[in-house]
């Protein structure tokens, strides 16, 4: 069995490659752990979701859900094509305002949040997403422009329980009953532009689903209209784009999934009883994920009832199978056409057990000084990262075609202890 290297990664010289760039040598000089980003891939993911929803509908806003990655290089490639952000604390408001986004291009979607956490956004006239009735109570004598409220449509769809957003067991979001008695409180407090949001899972590789979940979205909006009178400024659906991660799954048909949602959008607006409402998009996985690799080095080869092959990319750099369960590809990036041979832990340096990127997985024989690579590692990679067990973050580089830049330095022990006192 072969290595499988998905798109936009290549074989060039038996080395791992993208856009050009051999990651190999990358990783020699810049030292590893080292997160690799494509800024070509990124911007041909935002290019594609764009083309296929606005060829389909009128009124298009795409925000970045910045929680996935927020490394400024990546919200810059995206907010430089026209995107929007798709933002859940003050500090990703100002990471998006310093990056000259408008307030209009943001959507403020926090939960269980403070009254100071919710002025943060009101008081810049952030569109405010909110959770739950209460929330809107916090701040209801300087509320923003414009609000919005997440419908829990009880449409249970995730990859992982955790990650799945919506149904009785999920904390997000109200009935409708509850928003359309919001939507009459917002409106008496002086608000006059009003959205409606649900979010009803992660990684969705089925097209089906997002048109269901327009469809759950704009009955909740119809019903809210016809018993407030209410026309709505957006429907937001939220994100859940999927991308995949094991070989041989498909990717998701995303023209197909826009053709599903824009028919739900234009047979309820011609029904005219929630106007003309534009439709948004907050996609994170599916702009990022595949657009980055993370790259280290094979530390030591222990066999000790079954084999572990230990590398410097610890759970404190990669959380998500640690978290979760989550699959990622890992290769032997230095010798690609080297063969798979039995099953292996792939490990790194925390001390942990669960400091595991792929467990009884049918991988090539590694020897130390091996560089390794695992893809899928633009999304939640970065953004979960910590300095658990002293252990650093990486460095990271953006590639293109002028050449590559480092978007992040690598944590020192001076950052490690930034923030403590030593009184």
């Amino acid at each position: 069995m072969d290595q499988f290297i998905p798109e936009p990664f290549e074989n060039i010289d038996n080395h791992l490659a993208v856009d050009g760039f051999d990651i190999v040598k990358l990783s020699e000089k810049e030292g590893t752990p080292l997160l690799v980003t494509s800024g070509k891939r990124i911007a041909e993911n935002y290019r594609r979701i764009w083309k296929a929803f606005s060829s389909r509908y009128e009124k298009v806003e795409i925000k970045y859900a910045l929680k996935a990655n927020p490394n400024p290089s990546v919200v810059k490639t995206l907010t430089d094509l026209g995107c929007g952000a798709d933002v859940s604390s003050p500090f990703e408001i100002m990471l998006a305002e310093k990056l000259s986004l408008k307030p209009e291009r943001i959507l403020y979607s926090p939960n269980n949040s403070s009254r100071e956490d919710l002025l943060a956004g009101s008081r810049k006239n952030v569109t405010v997403n909110f959770d739950d009735l209460d929330q809107m109570k916090l701040i209801e004598d300087e509320l923003p422009e414009r609000i919005s409220f997440r419908i829990n449509v009880d449409i249970q769809r995730g990859e992982f329980p955790g990650t799945t957003t919506s149904g009785p067991g999920a904390k997000f979001g109200i009935s409708v009953e509850s928003a359309l008695e919001g939507y009459i409180s917002a409106r008496e407090l002086g608000v006059r532009k009003f959205g409606i949001h649900v979010m009803t899972g992660s990684n969705i590789l089925d097209p089906a689903h997002f048109g269901n979940v327009a469809s759950r979205i704009l009955q909740s909006a119809e019903y809210i209209s016809g018993n407030s009178g209410i026309a709505f400024d957006f429907i937001d659906i939220g994100g859940g784009f999927g991308v995949p991660y094991r070989p041989g799954e498909s990717a998701l048909d995303v023209e197909l999934a826009a053709e599903n949602v824009a028919r739900e959008m234009k047979g309820y607006v011609s029904h005219g009883k929630i106007g003309k409402p534009s439709l948004f998009l907050e996609p994170g996985r599916y702009l990022v994920a595949d657009s980055s690799v993370m790259v280290g080095k094979v530390t030591g080869v222990k066999k000790a009832g079954k084999t572990f092959v230990g590398t410097d990319i610890g759970m404190n750099i990669f959380l998500r199978p640690a978290l979760y369960g989550a699959y990622h590809n890992v290769i032997v990036a230095n010798d690609l056409i080297r063969p798979v041979s039995g099953k292996k832990d792939i490990v790194g340096q925390i001390c942990e057990n669960t400091d595991c990127l792929a467990r009884d997985r049918t991988f090539p024989y590694a020897v130390p000084g091996d560089t390794v690579a695992v893809f899928n590692s633009g999304a939640y990679i970065n953004s979960m990262g910590s300095m658990y067990n002293g252990r650093g973050r990486p460095k990271e580089i953006m590639v293109s075609e002028s050449g590559y830049s480092i978007t992040r330095n690598r944590d020192t022990f001076q950052d490690f202890i930034s923030n403590y006192t030593f009184e």
